[in-house]
């Protein structure tokens, strides 16, 4: 009888890198989000019930094609064999591979889906909306962690609380739609400042809370201070207009013998006396009462840096939403806006600049989208870059990130990854699709992708790096695409393999 060990075995041999990938997913999710509710508890049965009815099929299948392997090798041992026979039992056991391929194919797209599903399934759980930072959820499972740490290993740690000063006056007078842009506008600029510095957490309504593991109050002190004036400093864009908003703000530091609540208790008094205080400004609870933080350094506006300003052919670089021509609006599973990305590229250009670590960008570009619209529809358009925008989560570390830059073209980012490391994903995952088989609903039965990839440099900023990539994309372009194009210093390396006859670029 055929194992579940038997089985990955057969996979991993036959290719199905990705199949097993979505079994590590899977043991993570069940690893990394155990949780008691009822939702969550019926999502993980549903989830194994599944994967053990596809453990049985492929068991199944795997005993039947040995069965018929045994058959084939018995008939070529005989001695009564004569040329046709052994033809016939070649031309058996060459069929029997080929069904026994596609049965495994089959397996790892289903497998594949159901991982990416649990995937985002996890990261949802634990993120915030509308603010695409840390929920409650995730806050306190960190500060139960500060807390075991702090009683375990006297690791200190430090809670800042903010609250948006007359947030229901703000949302009364200019609109919820401004009132959810100030929300995003205060997380922006408390993780940028915060950078990697701690958890960054919507608390609840217009709170927003931060866990500095490692960080006393003194530190704590400076960066909320900082996060305050940030805030003060950075318009809220909406409706045409610039409006402002200013924050009180709460810092306590975990003390001997506490709980969570006690010190989120300790945070939430200071962040009263701040609004008792006339608001816009920090206290500091040190275990007996709250007092004024006072911080020295003014931060300006331009230390929280915006997006690029929208330039002549610069439209490939704004949102999908704000282009009217854009066709397919669907969001994909585990692929962030590009706002989102363009604010982790700015960080990230930013920690390398202080660490002196490598960043690697993949720009990809589905090769010959628009003729897939044209000829296929939108429809079809659809399920080429769901199946796309798997296949590129698949080749992923937990660190990196991907986004939809436009209609066609993805952005990845590789923190730590030199551009050797780029090149060498971007050709995996360029020949991995140039092999995948569509499904049938998508209309085509094959499909290409080029990339560009360029390793950010000390004088990169946002706008430079994607113009770097991008102009490697109208390189591979010219090659006749599908394609890998990599930078390094003044000359451009290209890494590309002949489609196969029976794999037609779209």
């Amino acid at each position: 009888m055929t194992t579940f060990l038997d089985i990955l075995f057969l996979v991993a041999a036959a290719g199905g890198g990705a199949w097993a990938m979505g079994l590590v997913w899977v043991l993570r999710w069940r690893g990394e989000n155990n949780r008691s509710e009822a939702e969550e508890a019926r999502f993980a049965r549903d989830t194994l019930a599944k994967l053990q009815d596809l453990t049985r099929r492929v068991a199944a299948d795997v005993d039947h094609h040995a069965e018929c392997v045994q058959e084939i090798t018995a008939q070529l041992a005989s001695d009564d064999n004569d040329e046709e026979a052994v033809v016939a039992a070649v031309s058996q056991l060459v069929d029997a591979n080929r069904r026994m391929q596609r049965q495994l194919d089959s397996a790892e797209e289903r497998l594949q889906a159901q991982a990416v599903q649990m995937e985002s399934h996890a990261v949802e759980a634990r993120t915030d909306a509308l603010t695409h930072v840390a929920n409650r959820r995730a806050l306190d499972d960190e500060l139960n962690r500060c807390v075991t740490e702090f009683r375990e290993r006297g690791t200190i740690s430090t809670f800042i609380l903010w609250d948006v000063d007359h947030f229901k006056r703000f949302n009364d007078s200019h609109g919820h739609q401004s009132g959810d842009e100030a929300l995003r506008t205060v997380a922006h600029v408390v993780r940028r400042v915060l950078d990697e510095d701690g958890l960054v957490a919507r608390y609840g309504g217009e709170e927003f809370a931060a866990v500095l593991s490692g960080s006393d109050s003194v530190k704590a002190s400076q960066l909320c201070e900082r996060v305050r004036q940030a805030i003060e400093a950075t318009p809220v864009r909406a409706g045409g207009r610039e409006l402002r908003i200013t924050a009180s703000a709460g810092v306590a530091q975990l003390l001997s013998g506490e709980t969570e609540q006690d010190l989120v208790a300790r945070a939430d008094e200071a962040l009263y006396a701040s609004k008792k205080a006339g608001r816009n400004c920090g206290h500091l609870h040190d275990g007996r009462t709250s007092r004024l933080i006072r911080f020295q350094e003014p931060v300006i506006a331009a230390a929280i840096p915006p997006l690029p300003e929208r330039g002549v052919g610069d439209e490939w670089l704004y949102e999908p939403e704000a282009n009217s021509q854009a066709v397919f609006q669907e969001p994909l599973a585990n692929v962030s806006s590009r706002a989102s990305f363009f604010d982790e590229v700015i960080r990230r250009i930013s920690q390398c600049r202080r660490t002196d670590t490598p960043l690697t960008m993949l720009m990809i570009q589905v090769d010959s989208y628009d003729r897939v619209l044209s000829d296929h529809g939108p429809t079809c358009g659809g399920v080429v870059l769901r199946v796309m925008s798997q296949f590129i989560n698949a080749s992923l570390r937990e660190m990196d990130s991907v986004s939809r830059l436009n209609d066609d073209t993805f952005s990845v980012l590789l923190p730590g990854a030199v551009l050797e490391d780029g090149l060498a994903i971007a050709q995996r995952l360029r020949q991995a699709v140039e092999r995948c088989r569509l499904p049938r609903k998508a209309g085509v039965k094959f499909v290409t992708l080029s990339a560009g990839v360029v390793q950010a440099t000390e004088t990169d900023d946002l706008r430079h790096i994607l113009e770097r990539a991008r102009e490697l994309l109208n390189q591979a372009a010219i090659e006749g695409r599908n394609c890998v194009i990599g930078e390094e210093s003044d000359s451009a390396r290209l890494t590309k393999q002949a489609a196969s006859a029976e794999v037609p670029v779209v």
